[in-house]
């Protein structure tokens, strides 16, 4: 007897909403962006740990970001009215628009290798390259997910990790340059060179959040998940490894909330706010009671951890 095709959906996957899979020809075209930005990003690092030649990265780079310029072009002639997704068609512009930057930025840094003559490397900006070749390839990852209607948000997040660990290397290296006997034209260049490349990883963080917003506009945001925990937001039901959880309205209510924002803080005033109401002005210990609630059921078998942040709110972690 042959095997019997399981005909359900993969529980990883969500069939792309008609709003979504008219959009394909855009994704196709984003895709192609966000590979030259992984070539760009490879060629950059490339270069800082000096195994190809500045000049000919920069050539690479130089075409790359050509590449790069003619795509963007295409999707904002395909996303020129008359168009009838919006609000869409706008998150798309303004998403390709910030692929563009993330190419340009990666271009200036390499340019900047070449015009400043640069002979010695220093140690931070070889980490910061390191960090704009991850983001990069989160980037086409993310896109590639949405295009298949899978999940975003793991992406979203670790571009957002991405984004502080790049912000702690920057203040790394800047300090670093100033507290040595560095001559001033170097301390110039290389502050010059790592801003750029930190400031791409804030443009890839403003993807995130674009990314995260056109879940929403393109039916693609009830299903969240965050390490053995899956929340089903159309069929207000919560998984926890497989297993059923029931959860109070507004147990779920914040769970949602902190999963969307997985490994960043949410302020207890926007917690009260959007899951007791804007007017709630009862004591503000009930939503630690409920988070104490929300533990007991989904830390022990759900791989994540609630962590209260003293003074400003909570934050969801993955163990």
């Amino acid at each position: 007897m042959g095997a019997v095709s399981d005909s359900r959906p993969r529980q990883d996957t969500i069939p792309l909403p008609a709003a979504a899979a008219a959009l394909d020809g855009d994704f196709a075209l984003l895709s192609e962006l966000t590979g030259a930005i992984v070539a760009a990003a490879e060629a950059l690092l490339a270069a800082v740990e000096k195994r190809t030649g500045f000049e000919d990265a920069w050539q690479n780079i130089r075409e790359l970001e050509h590449k790069g310029d003619a795509v963007a072009r295409d999707i904002f002639e395909r996303l020129a009215p008359p168009r009838t997704e919006a609000p869409q068609a706008d998150a798309l512009r303004i998403l390709t628009g910030h692929l563009d930057d993330v190419l340009d930025g990666i271009e200036a840094a390499a340019a900047r290798l070449v015009v400043f003559r640069v002979r010695r490397i220093v140690a931070g900006a070889r980490q910061l390259s390191a960090v704009v070749v991850e983001s990069a390839h989160e980037l086409d990852a993310a896109i590639r997910a949405l295009r298949r209607g899978e999940e975003v948000f793991p992406h979203a997040r670790t571009l957002h990790r991405l984004e502080n660990r790049a912000d702690d290397l920057l203040r790394d290296v800047i300090e670093a340059l100033f507290a040595g006997r560095q001559d001033v034209r170097e301390i110039v260049k290389w502050k010059d060179i790592c801003e750029m490349l930190e400031a791409s990883t804030d443009r890839c963080e403003d993807i995130a959040n674009v990314l995260e917003g056109f879940l929403g506009q393109a039916g693609l945001k009830d299903r969240l998940s965050a390490g053995r925990v899956l929340i089903d937001a159309g069929r207000h039901e919560v998984t926890v490894d497989g297993r059923a959880v029931p959860l109070s309205g507004k147990e779920f209510d914040l769970l949602r909330l902190l999963v969307r924002h997985q490994s960043q803080v949410v302020r207890r005033e926007r917690l009260l706010q959007e899951v007791w109401g804007e007017d709630y002005f009862g004591d503000t210990r009930t939503l630690d009671t409920h988070i104490g609630w929300l533990r007991k059921k989904v830390e022990p078998d759900g791989g994540v951890r609630i962590v209260a942040v003293r003074g400003i709110g909570y934050r969801l972690d993955l163990l």
